[in-house]
């Protein structure tokens, strides 16, 4: 077993090993159950914005054949838990799994953390990977919850501008919806409508004296509710984090949406409740510590 990185001629071979029947799966179903590794088209285009966030692809062949994948990015902004390299996917092909191939990919992808000069591995796993993880010494240093919230009209309206693309400001963090890095959030909101995905909606608000920008898009054509994503300033207090997801709900009001989503910080969930937010289920942050040279 070789590990390399990814070359864009195993593109087809990525998401055959996500999604084996995708070529007989209408596209909505293919993204809502294998996500971005569904198809070839909304592939390309998420390795093109994780590539642009600084990360890396790392693929395992055996022989000539691919049978895992990882992917890693940075996180160089602003970030509740600090500085990290995030793991965004580790994925094996069935049949080969319990081999070790899960557990090469994700030390290969330590050394490329280290050489980027990160010192922390970083992961949200899937309830049924956790135990992988804590193998390889893993462990939960924060945690986020799910949460949902019918919109409804605001009763003060702050000065709000819809944007489009442009350089996130380095000083913001992510208050919500940070399921990977700042930069690939920011990158993944762009060009969607161009693979089939429905576009977003991004707009700047401000509270008093802080700025903060949401973004608001359904995942795929088939969901009913919208997806939230809120940065702001570091030193934003609950009132003003209340305050920014009242209005992500305001915005999803006008649009004529019927549920909002979105992850937040356990130490933030206050400030979404009383917003009228709801908790679906509580998600680990785990972390891997990587050894200095």
């Amino acid at each position: 077993m070789r590990i390399v990185k990814f070359d864009r001629k195993f593109l087809e071979d990525v998401i055959s090993i996500h999604c084996p029947r995708w070529r007989e799966i209408p596209l909505s179903m293919r993204i809502k159950d294998c996500g971005y590794w569904g198809d070839p088209e909304v592939f390309s285009w998420y390795v093109d914005a994780l590539l642009s966030a600084d990360g890396k692809i790392l693929i395992a062949l055996k022989d000539d054949t691919l049978i895992g994948e990882a992917e890693i990015v940075p996180e160089r902004l602003k970030c509740p838990v600090g500085d990290h390299v995030y793991l965004q996917m580790v994925w094996v092909k069935e049949g080969e799994r319990g081999i070790g191939v899960g557990r090469k990919l994700v030390e290969e992808c330590s050394k490329l953390a280290r050489d980027m000069g990160f010192y922390a591995l970083d992961t949200i796993p899937y309830d049924e990977a956790i135990p992988f993880f804590e193998a390889l010494g893993f462990s939960e240093i924060e945690s986020q919850v799910l949460m949902e919230a019918k919109p409804r009209p605001a009763p003060e309206q702050p000065k709000i501008e819809e944007i489009g693309k442009r350089e996130l400001p380095v000083a913001v963090q992510m208050l919500a919806g940070q399921t990977r890095p700042s930069a690939l959030l920011w990158e993944l909101l762009w060009g969607r409508e161009a693979v089939g995905l429905p576009p977003p909606r991004v707009f700047k608000v401000r509270v008093g004296l802080w700025e903060f920008v949401l973004g608001l898009f359904r995942p795929t054509a088939d969901d009913n509710y919208l997806y939230a994503l809120i940065w702001g300033p570091e030193r934003a207090n609950l009132g003003q984090i209340f305050d920014s997801a009242e209005m992500a709900l305001s915005i999803a009001y006008d649009m004529g949406a019927t549920k909002v989503r979105t992850q937040t910080w356990c130490k933030y969930r206050g400030a979404f409740e009383a917003a009228g937010f709801e908790a679906i289920k509580r998600i680990k942050w785990m972390r891997m510590k990587i050894k200095e040279d």
